[in-house]
């Protein structure tokens, strides 16, 4: 659960509650090509985000730990920094008026669609609501039950 945590507090604060190198040092990068070191989310956040102290501290004692690897930090660095740099092609204005145009139509369809349906009434709103509601929770407590049978089992 700490791990999951940190996942969270990393991409969204930032924020590492613990050493970063004992949590990254659990992955074994220096047996990845370049290709698949590319692709892996921390090298990525690294290449982009050099300025992230944890990050950069991580990677750059990294590189000294594994000298060999120098090369296919390069190649997988040009990889990142090539993907990150891809452009789609812009649209003119005539294929956006287009564009639009099919989104307008859709929602005009959509609001035909609508109003010529009677509506629900409060009690079935009510009702379809509460067992949806009832099956999320359903599917919860059948969750933790499975958990706590299979946690058992493997004692």
């Amino acid at each position: 659960m700490a791990f999951c945590k940190w996942i969270y507090d990393f991409y969204t604060k930032g924020n590492v509650p613990f050493g970063i190198n004992n949590v990254l040092e659990m992955k074994p990068f220096s047996e990845l090509s370049a290709e698949e070191l590319a692709m892996e989310n921390l090298f990525i956040r690294w290449v982009r985000f050099p300025d992230d102290p944890p990050i950069r501290t991580f990677w750059e004692g990294w590189i000294v730990k594994y000298p060999a690897m120098k090369d296919t930090v390069a190649k997988a660095r040009e990889l990142v920094l090539l993907a990150s740099d891809w452009k789609t092609d812009s649209l003119s204005s005539q294929e956006v008026n287009s564009i639009w145009g099919r989104i307008r139509n859709s929602l005009d369809i959509i609001t035909e669609r609508d109003t010529s349906q009677p509506k629900m009434s409060a009690f079935k709103e009510t009702v379809t609501s509460t067992s949806i509601v009832l099956g999320v929770i359903s599917m919860a407590v059948i969750i933790i039950l499975a958990f706590f049978f299979f946690s058992i089992i493997n004692r």
